[in-house]
């Protein structure tokens, strides 16, 4: 960063008594003292807006994108299949007749951050339809979660993030709790369906 300065340039010269006449005009007089005096104000005050910007700058905060990637870990759903984690923790179907799944993952989100996008990896080879859906309970009134984004994983391999709307997007986590669902509807015995990881990402502003 290039140094502040202030260089003054008028430099007071005594008047003598009984000596000196009093003069508007001339290299002593009234006129060049005020001039110089005039224009070291202007530097001055070029100065103080350099540094009210330089503060002002460096009390603000760059933006900065962060992801939090959880583990599959799905709580089972009353009178629902449930998801079963593997060895390499990797969420799928205890068995390959499972025509349906559900499960449940509580998040944990910094308060106060602007969600950018919700992301499911994994695979679904089979016909059924895979959906990973965001959701956030309110705290304060009673009523059914709201939906606040939707992966559908499907064709094989999977794992494009899906951008979370405005007005949904910044966690508040005084009036709400936040979950993902993961579930499998419709499929048919046989194919590779699992989930490896889901990912949020957001803005630290």
């Amino acid at each position: 960063m290039t140094d502040i300065v202030f260089s003054p340039t008028f430099k007071h010269v005594a008047w003598v008594d009984n000596r000196d006449r009093v003069a508007a005009s001339g290299q002593n007089g009234f006129n060049v003292r005020f001039d110089s005096i005039q224009r070291d104000l202007e530097a001055l005050s070029a100065v103080v807006r350099q540094i009210d910007l330089g503060l002002k700058q460096a009390g603000q905060h760059p933006t900065v994108e962060r992801k939090l990637t959880l583990a599959p870990t799905f709580s089972p759903v009353e009178n629902k299949t449930p998801f079963v984690i593997d060895s390499e923790g990797v969420a799928g179907r205890s068995d390959t007749t499972n025509t349906s799944l559900s499960g449940i993952l509580t998040v944990a989100l910094p308060d106060g951050v602007r969600l950018l996008t919700l992301r499911a990896t994994g695979q679904n080879t089979g016909n059924g339809t895979l959906n990973v859906r965001l959701y956030r309970n309110s705290l304060v009134t009673v009523g059914p979660p709201e939906q606040i984004a939707q992966v559908t994983c499907s064709g094989g391999p999977f794992g494009e993030p899906q951008v979370i709307p405005s007005g949904r997007d910044r966690v508040d986590m005084a009036r709400f709790g936040y979950f993902v669902v993961a579930s499998l509807e419709g499929a048919t015995p046989g194919g590779s369906v699992y989930i490896t990881s889901v990912q949020l990402s957001y803005n630290v502003d």
